[in-house]
C-alpha cells in the first residue's frame, strides 16, 4: 500500500530507514572485519528482518546472531541455517532448541553453568547431531557469563569439550562488550575492547595449553566493532549489532557521524498550547521508548534540523515538545506538519514498530517487516 508513497504521506508516528545509509554502514562494518582477517556474524536483534541480515551477511545468509527463540525460527524460514543464540539456556524451552538443532546445518548455544550443560546431557540430540556450544564468559559487562578468571571457568569449558564429545561440543567463547555503553569517548570505549579481547585470547590460550580445543574467540559491541583495536585481529570474529541503523546514542559514543544515523521516526504536531509555550505531537513512548531519557541532554531523541526544540514528556501515544531557549514560534510547526526524531536507542525504538519505511529520493521503496515475540 505504501510502497512508493512520499514521506509526508506517511501514517505517523511511523519508523523510516534510508536505505543508502542502511547499505553503507552493512558494507562499512563488513570492511572492519575484512581488514582485520575477522568472520562478521551480524547480531540482528536490532532489526530483526530478514532484509536486514541479508544485507548484514552480504547477502551469504550464513552465520548471525540472535536474542529470542522466535528470532531463531523466523531467520531459519527465511534460509538462514548457521544461527547463534546468544542468550542464557532457557531451560523450560530446550524442546524448542532440539527442534532448531535438528533443523539447521548449525544452531549454536551459549553456556555458563553447569546446570545448563547437564539439561543439554539429559537432551541428546538424534545421531549425526550434537550440541553445538559456545562458553559465555564475562569480561566486564556485568550481565550473564562466567569470569574467565574464575577457577570455575576453565573446568566448565573441559567439561563441554569432555564429557560427552559425541554429544556437545565446544565451539568457542564469546564475550559481549555492553560495558562500552558507560564511556565517554573513543578511547575509552577502545580501552575496554582491548581489554576485553586480552581476557579472551588469554583465556583461549590457557584452554589450548590444558589440551581443550577451543576453535573460535568472538567478542562485539557496536561501539566496539565500529572503532576496532589492531589485538581483535587476533580473534576469530566479531558480532555487533545496531550498526545497522546506529542512533543518537552510537553518535554520542563517537560510534559514527550523525550522518551515519539511519533510523527517524516521523512524528506529526497534533496541539498547539500557547500558555504553556508546548507543541503536542503524536509519538508517545509507544512509538519511541524511554530510553535514554536521563542519558542525553535531549532524552529519548533529538529533532532534527530543530536544534532549539526538545521532546521534553512522553506517555504512551502523546509527546510534548518545547523550545530550550525562549518562546515558541508556533507559525513554523503547523498542525499537521511533520518533525524527525532521531531516537536513542534504536534497539528500543525499533522493538515498538509492526513495519519500517525504507526510503530513496524521499518516497518508500521498501516494506520491512520484523519479527516479535520470545
Amino acid at each position: 500500500m505504501w510502497l512508493g508513497a512520499p514521506l509526508e504521506q506517511l501514517p505517523t508516528p511511523a519508523l523510516t530507514l534510508d536505505q543508502a545509509t542502511v547499505r553503507r554502514n552493512a558494507e562499512r562494518m563488513r570492511e572492519r572485519c575484512r581488514a582485520l582477517g575477522l568472520r562478521l556474524r551480524p547480531h540482528v536483534k536490532t532489526h530483526k528482518t530478514l532484509e536486514g541480515a541479508e544485507l548484514a551477511t552480504g547477502g551469504t545468509r550464513r552465520g548471525i546472531v540472535v536474542s529470542t527463540l522466535a528470532e531463531a525460527r523466523f531467520f531459519a524460514a527465511g534460509g538462514f541455517d548457521d544461527i547463534l543464540y546468544a542468550y542464557p539456556l532457557p531451560g523450560g524451552r530446550l524442546e524448542e532448541c532440539a527442534a532448531l538443532a535438528q533443523r539447521l546445518r548449525a544452531f549454536q548455544l551459549l553456556l555458563d553453568s553447569p546446570q545448563a550443560l547437564a539439561l543439554l546431557r539429559q537432551r541428546p540430540l538424534p545421531a549425526g547431531k550434537r550440541w553445538l556450544v559456545w562458553l559465555k564468559l564475562d569480561c566486564g559487562n556485568g550481565r550473564a557469563g562466567v569470569r574467565p578468571t574464575d577457577p570455575g571457568a576453565m573446568s566448565l569449558a573441559r567439561a563441554i569439550a569432555e564429557e560427552a564429545p559425541e554429544e556437545v561440543t565446544l565451539v568457542g567463547v564469546y564475550a559481549h562488550c555492553g560495558d562500552t555503553y558507560g564511556c565517554r569517548d573513543v578511547p575509552a570505549v577502545q580501552a575496554i575492547a582491548r581489554a576485553t579481547t586480552v581476557a579472551v585470547l588469554d583465556f583461549v590460550t590457557t584452554l589450548r595449553q590444558a589440551g581443550v580445543p577451543c576453535p573460535q574467540a568472538s567478542i562485539g559491541s557496536t561501539p566496539s566493532c565500529s572503532h576496532p583495536v589492531p589485538e581483535m585481529a587476533q580473534l576469530t570474529e566479531l558480532h555487533p549489532g545496531n550498526y545497522l541503523f546506529y542512533d543518537l546514542q552510537q553518535t554520542l559514543l563517537g560510534s559514527c557521524h550523525p550522518e551515519e544515523v539511519a533510523i527517524r521516526v516521523l512524528t506529526r504536531v497534533i496541539g498547539h498550547y500557547p500558555h504553556r509555550n508546548q507543541l503536542l505531537v503524536d509519538c508517545g513512548w509507544a512509538a519511541l521508548s524511554l530510553h535514554g531519557r536521563d542519558q542525553a541532554p535531549t532524552g529519548c531523541a533529538a529533532i532534527e534540523g530543530h536544534p532549539q526544540l526538545r521532546l521534553v514528556g512522553l506517555t504512551q501515544e502523546h509527546g510534548q515538545v518545547e523550545a530550550i531557549d525562549g518562546r515558541l514560534d508556533f507559525g513554523r510547526f503547523p498542525l499537521g506538519s511533520i518533525l524527525a526524531l532521531i531516537p536513542f536507542h534504536a534497539c528500543a525504538t525499533a522493538a515498538m514498530h509492526p513495519i519500517y519505511y525504507v526510503h530513496a529520493g524521499g518516497k518508500v521503496v521498501e516494506l520491512w517487516h520484523p519479527v516479535r515475540g520470545w
